[in-house]
């Protein structure tokens, strides 16, 4: 893969239209960039060994791309992070279920532990694989907008909003003018929502 193709920015959008192609390789290294990792954090969080959490991502990409080959997806039906969530949590249970899981301290028997008796199916999307959803996506779009923006225009806006400095600060270390921070950070801002907004809604 070139430098150039690394950096290139591909929507979900695009990504799924390539994906129903099976001879796109390119479609599933994109989709695996993009997704492996926050369904291993994901995974990790439900109490999964390394190996565990890297067999349950490829598991569900594979599964993923299968469902949404066969045109199982629905957008109208929610966002594509929600219908991924399924497939991951019943990856999950399978391998929880499984009566001679090895855990890092030996044997495991989920009858065995609290935690698994209240590990029910859930009923909505859960706020851990939302907020591991978000900070996932939201450093791969700050990957992609470091690459497309100039240094000084993109410190701005880390001063701005990423570290919450103030406009003073901002001017005094880049000795730049307040109206140039402001334009700054309006565009590198209004850029960051889009590639969010692309990262998870599929458009017809």
């Amino acid at each position: 893969m070139s430098l150039h193709d690394a950096h290139e920015w591909v929507t979900t959008s695009t990504m799924l239209q390539r994906l129903s192609d099976f001879d796109d390789r390119g479609a599933w290294e994109k989709l695996s960039q993009r997704f492996l990792r926050p369904i291993q954090a994901y995974a990790r969080q439900r109490g999964l060994r390394p190996d565990e959490c890297e067999d349950v991502a490829q598991e569900s990409l594979m599964a993923f791309a299968q469902a949404f080959r066969r045109g199982d997806y629905d957008r109208a039906r929610g966002r594509l992070s929600h219908w991924l969530f399924g497939i991951v949590w019943r990856r999950i249970d399978h391998v929880r279920r499984k009566p001679d899981r090895i855990g890092d301290g030996g044997p495991v028997r989920p009858v065995d532990t609290v935690e698994w008796m209240n590990f029910e199916a859930p009923r909505a999307v859960s706020p851990e694989w939302e907020e591991v959803w978000e900070r996932t996506m939201l450093e791969d779009c700050l990957r992609q907008i470091r690459v497309e923006f100039e240094p000084k225009t993109m410190r701005a806006f880390e001063m701005l909003v990423l570290e919450d400095r103030s406009i003073e600060d901002a001017e005094s270390e880049l000795a730049t003018s307040r109206n140039a921070l402001t334009i700054a950070k309006h565009r590198v801002s209004k850029r960051l929502r889009e590639l969010i907004e692309q990262c998870d809604e599929v458009r017809p």
